[in-house]
């Protein structure tokens, strides 16, 4: 678990308008995070006015937790594309995700397929793609 201080200090630097400093923490974030983390990560995820961020907790996320927080990812990626982003990282995370945990991805999309509509049942049907 990434202890508050640790915490503080990534996030500052996810936030701050210098690029190594972005980097640096994301890779920090993605190395360091544990499950304990998850929530926190989600409120990054969730919370994020940059896509920068979330694309920084969208990783650990989906090593950490994969199929579990497909909804929430799927929409912090809808948010990338409404705001003009082509999220490449982010692809790249969720096709992660079906490759590190087929059997529960395909699982949970297919749920998703089935209870969501929208954007997010759109992202579950061609992540699904992936599963096969």
């Amino acid at each position: 678990m990434i202890d508050a201080a640790a915490w503080t200090h990534i996030v500052s630097a996810l936030e701050a308008r210098d690029l190594d400093a972005n980097l640096l923490a994301a890779d920090r974030l993605h190395a360091e995070s544990s499950v304990d983390d998850v929530p926190k990560l989600l409120a990054l995820l969730n919370d994020g006015k940059d896509f920068f961020i979330r694309e920084a907790a969208a990783l650990p996320l989906a090593e950490l937790v994969g199929p579990s927080v497909l909804r929430e990812l799927f929409v912090a990626y809808q948010r990338g594309f409404d705001e003009g982003h082509d999220n490449d990282g982010f692809t790249s995370t969720l096709i992660e995700v079906s490759a590190l945990f087929p059997t529960e991805a395909k699982a949970a999309l297919l749920a998703l397929i089935k209870t969501e509509s929208g954007a997010v049942r759109d992202h579950a049907t061609w992540l699904m793609e992936f599963c096969e």
